[in-house]
């Protein structure tokens, strides 16, 4: 029993204590870039919630790292400073059923550090529109006291996620919105 009970205890001391960090609302930003026939285009947000379950101090050298996480962006609170503009794409995002956007974070895998920036690559799934996809991408977490940033950009396609990009008319013709954009994000979490 005294070896069961010591082993036990070792391994408690050895495995490292995942700390929560949660969404810090106002300091977080997401950007949505795009391009139409007409002009680029691109929507923002700062009402990015969620949490990140993680021990900090592993992200301070190469190696995989356990997580878990998730991150939830309001539809409703992409703006792109006009009205009309963000009605279009609340409708083709089809908001009143699906109101958030989700990824969830299952790995992390440093693979350096430099300046107490540490560049990794985060795996997990994105749901947009009630579609769930895998997800890949590179971030960069830097530290500071007990606040993380998690720094990131990845392309997606409206449609892979069953959106069709909008194609409003004007008087002159319809725009023609393009498939692919690009989302870039700073996300801050505290502990």
């Amino acid at each position: 029993m005294k070896k069961i009970l010591f082993l036990s205890l070792v391994l408690f001391a050895l495995s490292a204590p995942a700390e929560v960090f949660k969404a810090k609302f106002g300091l977080s930003k997401l950007i949505i870039d795009g391009d139409s026939s007409v002009h680029k285009w691109k929507v923002e947000t700062k009402v990015i919630g969620g949490f990140l379950d993680v021990d900090a101090t592993a992200l301070k050298k190469p190696g995989t790292v356990s997580s878990k996480g998730s991150v939830i962006v309001p539809v409703r609170q992409l703006k792109s400073g006009k009205k009309r503009m963000d009605e279009v794409m609340h409708a083709a995002m089809n908001e009143p059923k699906h109101k958030l956007i989700k990824f969830t974070i299952s790995t992390l895998e440093v693979k350096s550090v430099k300046d107490g920036v540490s560049s990794c690559t985060g795996g997990g799934t994105i749901q947009i529109n009630g579609i769930t996809k895998p997800l890949t991408m590179e971030v960069k977490i830097t530290q500071t006291g007990d606040k993380l940033t998690v720094e990131g950009h990845t392309p997606l396609k409206m449609t892979s996620f069953g959106i069709k990009p909008p194609s409003p008319k004007l008087p002159t013709g319809n725009i023609v919105t393009k498939d692919e954009v690009k989302i870039s994000f700073s996300w801050v979490t505290v502990k």
